[in-house]
Parts: structure tokens; sequence; C-alpha cells
């Protein structure tokens, strides 16, 4: 199968952009954690606890509070996202 020149470069750019796109997610979220880390709101890798999921939520950090809580249960997204929103619910 013989695939035009033109097709190719724009496959290519488009698989470029994608990489590019994905790689800064992951680096925003590296950034948030570390600055979060740095004003003593999210605690050190591999030292959280159910205290700090509670200490995120409250302070509007729910995303984070849902990553924090899938650190120290070791769960999907959607577990810990559920479990999140009951402490939320519970005003927790």
């Amino acid at each position: 199968m013989n695939i035009p020149n033109n097709v190719s470069l724009a496959l290519g750019a488009l698989v470029a952009a994608v990489v590019v796109i994905l790689l800064a997610g992951g680096t925003a979220a590296r950034r948030k954690v570390a600055d979060l880390r740095a004003r003593g709101l999210y605690p050190p890798a591999g030292q959280a606890t159910d205290a700090d999921v509670r200490r995120l939520l409250q302070g509007g950090e729910k995303i984070m509070a849902i990553r924090c809580y899938r650190e120290i249960h070791q769960v999907g997204l959607k577990e810990a996202k559920d479990a999140v929103e009951l402490l939320e619910a519970n005003g927790s």
C-alpha cells in the first residue's frame, strides 16, 4: 500500500502533536502536585493518609483528592472518585 507523501507528513505531524499534548498534560499535573507539596497541602510520595484526602477536598482540590485517594488505596479512577464524592457528600 502506497501512502502519498503529503498524507504521510500530515499523519506524522498529527502524531507529533498528540504526543506533545499528552506530555504537556502530564507535566501540568506534576507541576500541580509540586506546587501543592511546596505549600504543604499534598503529602510526600508514599506518605498520604485519608486525612490528606479530606484536607484536599476541604481546600477545593477535588481532583487532587481523588488522585491522593488512588495513591493510598491503589484503586481505579471510578472507585476513587465515588469514594471522594461520598466523603464530600458527608461533609468530610
